[in-house]
Order: structure tokens, then C-alpha cells, then sequence
């Protein structure tokens, strides 16, 4: 008959119901097994016990005495829930008699004010000895021919008490000797064994694992089921990685890679005696006992599927960083050794190690807890060596953490860690130290602590193992603001299918109302989401809450008009999140703001994407930089850059007055509320200046020769329909110039040119052959003539104009920048 070895956690018998659901698990297993069941102490039953020693070592009898009063009405409820009534003397006689001793080891130990290593061992067994005897009694009564084993009886390890080393020899003959009658239904006290001179020891936390797949190889299980609260080894923490999924199957190797490397789903030791006995291992969850969980062994052909280099993460917070370095290390022999040596004799833990090639310098990661004590014990090591300088500095960093990559299909894979520090690197995140093993199934790097959960994510998405996405947070509610939102609602089932990405809008602001979601915001009734903001902070606000969050792939949309938003593009683009703007205050700014932003940018991985400020939708900007980049000569830009003003002068052409053209214009809303905004070419000099500047000229705003169409006399103080009312004094000027034009065989327009460092603006004859000739309704044009585009120019045409086209250019920047990031 086939043998199972079912390992329970903590949560899973952490209630007299589930203690209840657990029976119909071992009930199934017994259809076709013998069962071994192995158990962990009551979830939360371990930290009190911890906590009652240490309130003991510091003399606090009457909080050490709480907890014990804690623990006994723990378990006695439970009893009292489980077994007849009938039945329960002989387990209350049972818990009586354990906890007078518990009682008298935190007596002992208050009174001493002193907690050794095997005084805490032997507190901390009693809440697997507590848990087995009440799971065996209630089993007993359901009809289970089950009994309790205490594990000290057979699991023999060596004296270091509070994480103690397995005997495997010694302990496979006491528990091949306790097994050998087949019959009944053992449960057994995980986590405790025996120093050889019979004290407790424990095998650290988790160890019920490792006691489970100890017995289950020494017996030669068929599978040793680790029975806890999730569906499997996830891809990533689950807590940390929302899209991290259950593996149906890991191999050996990376489930011990996974497991050193902070996955608490398994005990680091555990996985060992079930490879070398080549025991598969299945990770199950007794709240879902339907679902198949995840298999550790060897791969099966059902096993194949998508073959990826990485198959899952895991990392290890909030540890230390011990550095040691020093020249007089270079080519001396015998520093490593004895650094190790040293750290071993102690019981240090070393979770990491990576060594510069020229050998001046020894990087470890160690647990926070023993951070101390190794500076100490090192400086009394190489106490010689830091006086005569050959060690010059031994250091601790802290508020780091570690995070490993882990896949069997890495090896020989190139490009991975290639790909790896990439995505990291555009993301902004540090790497302070990398480690990896010739087997090249691993690899692990240390980064601060504060960007763990941005590393985890956006690695776990560039491997593929989840979704790619970006998050955009924008700025504004307006027209533009408007358009965008749509779209990218329109657009996301495309996007997932086609491009495997999410666009997640994260937040939203203006200066009155701000929406925040991390997960993202419902974009079919996103302004219901949008909240007044009481606290009157305006911009600087929104963007510390946005660097904050620190989120991976970060983008910030402005769409506003705002000089305060623009002035933030610097912070933003410093803390690594790529900026998108249709507001031209930024490239157009100030030359101080337009130097900071531009210094921000190249200083940091982050995209600044502008495309919008000139031409709406139109790929102007990124066409003059491509024109640039590969060698090409500009010795002209030409064109007209305003909606507004093109359909005027269009308009003007077929006949009409210019102050009913105008007025035409502001009834179809093509200008602004007062038309002396687009007539006065302010906005115009804005683009072209921002071509200057593209260009390599310095130049300011009041560099740009620009001719306003506001006739002077009505520049004062006047309202907009008073304005409309007096325009018609201009109507004879305008009509003179289109008739004289006209004899000459041209036209005229308002345009623009850019040539040897000069910008100039305004009304000019231009011949009918010219493109601008051509326009139509509110066309924009900008004409480049290069040295390869001399004698037929390169013209861009199209809407220059209108949210919906203006949002479309923004929103192709933000999947330019995804196409980047990811």
C-alpha cells in the first residue's frame, strides 16, 4: 500500500472548524494510503510562547503569566469545541500536566531573568506537543485509529537548540523503528527533535516542514503533501505581486532556491531529503482542497508548457548589508577562510555572498538580529589587519533587501541578466550587490529595501510571468484630459490582447478635486471617483503622493496649462518616472526651467515625451530629432502652427471680411473665449520656439519675432464682445493685402521660419505654389528644408489641433514609453 506523508500549518488548524476540514483531507488520503500526519503549533501559538519567554527573561511575571493564561484558554477552547464531553478528561488531564511544566520552565527562567537557548527550545515545543494531542483525540473520536508521536522520540539533532541540525542517520533508525508496525493514523509534533542528550531542540520556524519530509524520505513516501493557507509556490509573494500566480509544477532545485531565498511557503531544509529520495513533494491548500497545488520533483512530460528563463522570485526584507574592504586584502590568502570560518563558530547565518574579482572587497547579507554580533566578532577577527589599514573598512548597511530570480531554463539562456538589470535600471533601482551561482539557476541582488516591491514587480512583469503594465497618473480634467481617459478605455481590450499590456490610471487631479488607485481607477465613471481636496495643497502635493508610491513603469500625463505642473517635470523625472506633457510652459519655459528639465532628463532613466506641444498629433518634433540624429543638416523650419490662425487666412482667401471670418471662427469654437489670445500669435511663438530650441539655439520667448494680429488700439482694457465689435477697423488692411497679393500671382498667411538662429512670425506673401497655400480649415504645416529634403522640402501636414487629436499624441507618447519601459 502506498504511504502519505500530510503535513498541517498553523492556519490551517488554527480553529476547532478548520481542525474539523482537515479530517475529510486525511479522510480522502486514507481511500488509498496509509497516512502519516505531521502538525504544526496553533496559528499564533509559537509567537506567544516566544513572547511569554522574553517577558519572563525581563522579570515580567504577570506578563509572561497573561500569555500562559492566553494559551491555556487557546487550547482548552478548542477541546471543549472538538471532543464529547465524554471524552475530554484524559486531553485536559493531559494539558494540565504540560502547562504546570510550561509554568515552571517561565518560572525558572523569571526568576533567573535569564533565557538560554535550551530554555527556549523547550518552551517553544509545547505548542506542537499541545496541537498533536488534541488533533490525535478528536481523530479518535471521528472513528481515525490515530496516535500521538512526539517527535523528540525519534528525530535526533545535534545541540545548537533554537535551530538545530538533523542527525539523519540516528534519527532514520529511531523512526524506521517507530513505524515498522503498518496500521492507524500517527500524528506527529513537527518542528522538535532531540539533542543527544534528550533536551528539546527546534529546527527553526517552519521546521514542521522539514519533520515532515525527514520522515516521509526515511520511509519512502510516496508523496509528502504540505498542507498550508495558499494554492501553491506563487510566482512571487502574492502580497507584494497581485498578478503572481500558483506554479502547477517546480523542480528540486528551484524550490530550494525559492525557499532560501525568503518563499515561506516551504522550510529552506526541507527540500533536500525529499530529492535525495526522490519524493515528489505537493504543496496544497486544506481552504481549497480541490486545486491541485503546486508539485516539487522531477518534470514529467505533462510538466511542458510555455518554457520561460525565470520561473519565479522571492526576496528576503529588511536584512544587513556587512561589507568589508580594504587594498591589503588584494592576493593575501586566507581572508575569505577565515571570515567564514569566524561567522560559522558563531552560529551567523550568511543569507549572500559576492566578491569583487580583485579580491579588495567581501560583501554578505546577514539576518538583522545577528548584525551586531558579527561587526563585533569580525572586528575582534581583524582587529591586526583594520589597525595596519590592510582591512579599511567593515560596514553595516541596513533597510536593505535581497531578491532572487530563480529558473531552471536561465542556464544557458542568454541575455537574462542582461534583461534583468535593464528593466531594473529604467525603474531607477539601485543595485547594490549581485551574486550568481555557476548553475546559473539563480540570480540574486540586494537593492534598498524601500524599492523592493517595485523590483519584484516590474521584473515579475518583464520575464512575462504576469501582465505587462504601466501606471499613469494625470494632471488635469480638462478637454484633453477627457479625450485621453476614453481612449485608453476604448483602446485596453486591444492593448491586452495585442500588446499584453495594461494601461493603469492610477490618479487624477486637478486643482480643486484628486482621485488615487493604486489598482486603478474605474475609467467609465472616473469622475465620480474625484474628491474635493479639503487640504488646500495644489500640485507639489499630488506629485510627493505619486513618488511615493513608488510604483514600477510610472508615467505622469500633464494636461494641463499649467507653469506650476510644468515646473515639476524635474522632481519627477530625478525619482525615474517619465513624464508626458501636452502643456508647453515646460519646452517653453523659462531657459532656467528648460536647462533644469533638460539636465533632470539626462540624469535619470526616465522618458520626457513632448510631442503634443507643437503639433497636436502630428510627429513633428520626433521627426525633426530623426532628421538630426542620423546626420541630416535642418536649414529652414517653415509652417504654420496654429489651428486658429490657419483657418482664418484660409478662410480669407475665398473672400470675406477678417472680423467675420473671426467671429465664424469663434462661433465654431476654433479660438479661445476672448479671440486676442490666438490673435496674438503668443501661442504660435511657443511652438516655434520650442522647434528653436530643438534646433540647439538658445533662445527665450521674447527672442521669437512674432507679429501680433491685435490691432493696437484695442490691446487695452476691453472685454471680448466689445473687442469683436471694434475688430471691423482692420477689415480695409486685410483686404488690400489679399488684393495685392493676388496680383501678384500669391496669397497670404500668417506663418512662420526658423533659420540661421532667427524665429520669425506673421503675415507674408507667400507664392500659390507654396504648401502652405494648400491648407484647408484648421491644417497645420511644418516644412523642413535639410541638406537631403533641398530641392522637394519634407512637409508634415495634418489636424494641428482639437482634443480628441491632441489626446491621441499624448496617448501614442505613453505607449512609446511603455514600448521603453517593458
Amino acid at each position: 500500500m502506498s504511504m502519505k506523508v500530510l503535513k498541517f500549518g498553523g492556519t490551517s488548524i488554527e480553529n476547532s472548524s478548520r481542525i474539523r476540514n482537515i479530517l475529510g483531507i486525511i479522510r480522502k488520503a486514507m481511500r488509498d494510503s496509509s497516512v502519516i500526519v505531521v502538525v504544526s503549533a496553533i496559528r499564533k501559538v509559537t509567537d506567544l510562547l516566544l513572547e511569554s519567554a522574553v517577558a519572563a527573561s525581563k522579570g515580567d511575571a504577570a506578563g509572561y503569566k497573561s500569555m500562559l493564561d492566553d494559551i491555556e484558554r487557546l487550547h482548552s477552547g478548542l477541546v471543549h469545541d472538538l471532543i464529547d464531553a465524554s471524552r475530554t478528561q484524559e486531553i485536559e488531564t493531559y494539558l494540565q500536566v504540560e502547562l504546570t511544566e510550561l509554568g515552571d520552565v517561565l518560572h525558572g527562567v523569571c526568576l533567573l531573568r535569564e533565557l538560554s537557548e535550551k530554555s527556549s527550545a523547550l518552551i517553544m515545543s509545547f505548542g506542537e506537543r499541545f496541537s498533536a494531542r488534541i488533533i490525535s483525540g478528536f481523530l479518535r473520536q471521528e472513528g481515525v485509529d490515530a496516535s500521538y508521536v512526539d517527535a523528540r522520540s525519534m528525530i535526533v539533532t545535534d545541540s545548537n537548540h533554537c535551530d538545530a541540525r538533523v542527525d539523519v542517520k540516528a534519527s532514520a533508525e529511531l523512526v524506521k523503528a517507530w513505524f515498522k508496525d503498518d496500521g492507524g493514523v500517527p500524528v506527529v509534533t513537527g518542528y522538535i527533535g532531540a539533542a543527544p542528550d534528550g533536551t528539546a531542540t527546534t529546527l527553526g520556524r517552519g521546521g514542521s516542514d522539514y519533520t515532515a519530509t525527514i520522515i516521509g524520505s526515511i520511509l519512502g513516501a510516496d508523496e509528502i503533501q504540505i498542507w498550508t493557507d495558499v494554492d501553491g509556490f506563487f510566482s512571487a509573494d502574492p502580497k507584494r505581486v497581485k498578478d503572481a500566480y500558483a506554479l502547477p509544477f517546480i523542480s528540486y532545485g528551484e524550490a530550494m532556491e525559492l525557499s532560501h531565498s525568503g518563499a515561506k511557503v516551504l522550510h529552506p531544509y526541507s527540500v533536500h531529503p525529499a530529492m535525495k529520495a526522490g519524493i515528489p513533494i505537493r504543496i496544497r491548500n486544506s481552504f481549497n482542497p480541490d486545486a491541485e497545488g503546486t508539485r516539487i520533483g522531477r518534470p514529467k512530460k505533462s510538466d511542458a508548457g510555455i518554457e520561460r528563463p525565470v520561473t519565479g522570485l522571492s526576496s528576503i526584507t529588511n536584512v544587513v548589508l556587512l561589507n568589508i574592504s580594504g587594498s591589503g586584502m588584494v592576493g593575501v590568502p586566507g581572508i575569505a577562510s577565515r571570515l567564514f570560518s569566524c561567522l560559522a563558530r558563531h552560529m551567523i547565518n550568511i543569507i549572500f555572498i559576492s566578491q569583487a574579482s580583485s579580491e579588495q572587497s567581501i560583501s554578505l547579507v546577514i539576518n538583522l538580529s545577528q548584525a551586531e554580533k558579527a561587526r563585533k566578532i569580525l572586528e575582534k577577527e581583524f582587529a591586526a589587519e583594520i589597525v595596519s589599514r590592510q582591512i579599511e573598512t567593515l560596514t553595516l548597511r541596513k533597510h536593505i533587501a535581497m531578491i532572487a530570480v530563480v529558473g531552471n531554463n536561465m542556464s544557458g539562456h542568454p541575455g537574462v541578466s542582461a534583461h534583468l538589470f535593464e528593466t531594473l535600471g529604467k525603474n531607477g533601482i539601485n543595485v547594490i550587490a549581485v551574486a550568481q551561482g555557476a548553475n546559473e539557476m539563480n540570480i540574486s541582488f540586494v537593492i534598498d529595501s524601500h524599492d523592493e516591491d517595485k523590483a519584484l514587480n516590474c521584473t515579475h512583469e518583464s520575464f512575462f510571468l504576469s501582465r505587462r503594465k504601466v501606471h499613469v497618473f494625470i494632471a488635469g480634467t480638462g478637454t484633453i484630459a477627457k479625450s485621453l481617459i476614453g481612449q485608453i478605455r476604448d483602446h485596453s481590450i486591444t492593448l491586452r490582447k495585442e500588446k499584453d499590456l495594461d494601461v493603469v490610471v492610477g490618479g487624477m487631479a486637478n486643482t480643486r478635486m484628486m482621485a488615487l488607485n493604486d489598482d486603478g481607477i474605474e475609467l467609465e465613471k472616473w469622475e465620480s471617483c474625484l474628491k474635493p481636496r479639503d487640504d488646500g495643497k495644489a500640485v507639489g502635493d499630488y506629485v510627493e503622493r505619486i513618488r511615493s508610491r513608488n510604483l514600477h513603469n510610472t508615467i505622469f500625463v500633464d494636461c494641463t496649462a499649467s507653469g506650476e505642473v510644468a515646473e515639476s517635470y524635474p522632481e519627477l523625472l530625478a525619482s525615474n518616472i517619465s513624464v508626458v506633457t501636452a502643456n508647453k510652459l515646460g519646452m517653453a519655459g523659462s531657459w532656467k526651467l528648460y536647462e533644469t528639465i533638460r539636465d533632470a532628463q539626462r540624469s535619470s532613466n526616465a522618458r520626457f515625451l513632448y510631442e503634443t506641444n507643437v503639433g497636436a498629433g502630428l510627429p513633428i518634433i520626433s521627426t525633426l530629432n530623426d532628421l538630426r540624429n542620423s546626420g541630416d543638416k535642418i536649414m529652414k523650419i517653415e509652417g504654420v502652427l496654429s489651428g486658429t490662425l490657419s483657418y482664418i487666412f484660409n478662410e480669407l482667401r475665398k473672400g470675406g471680411k477678417f472680423s467675420e471670418v473671426v467671429r465664424r471662427a469663434r462661433e465654431a469654437g476654433y479660438t479661445e473665449p476672448d479671440p486676442r489670445e490666438d490673435l496674438s500669435g503668443a501661442d504660435f511663438a511657443r511652438k516655434f520656439l520650442i522647434l528653436g530650441r530643438e534646433l540647439g539655439y538658445r533662445l527665450d520667448y521674447e527672442d521669437i519675432e512674432c507679429e501680433s494680429l491685435v490691432p493696437e488700439a484695442l490691446m487695452g482694457e476691453m472685454s471680448a464682445e466689445g473687442f469683436m465689435e471694434e475688430l471691423s477697423c482692420v477689415d480695409a488692411d486685410y483686404e488690400s493685402k489679399t488684393r495685392k497679393a493676388a496680383e501678384s500671382g500669391m496669397t497670404i498667411a500668417y506663418a512662420g521660419e526658423i533659420s540661421e538662429g532667427k524665429a520669425r512670425i506673421g503675415v507674408k506673401m507667400l507664392p500659390l505654389s507654396s504648401p502652405v497655400a494648400g491648407l484647408n480649415g484648421t491644417e497645420n504645416m511644418v516644412v523642413f528644408t535639410t541638406d537631403r529634403y533641398l530641392d522637394t522640402p519634407l512637409v508634415v501636414k495634418g489636424p494641428g489641433a482639437g482634443g480628441e487629436v491632441t489626446a491621441g499624441g499624448v496617448f501614442a507618447d505613453i505607449l512609446r514609453i511603455a514600448s521603453y519601459l517593458i
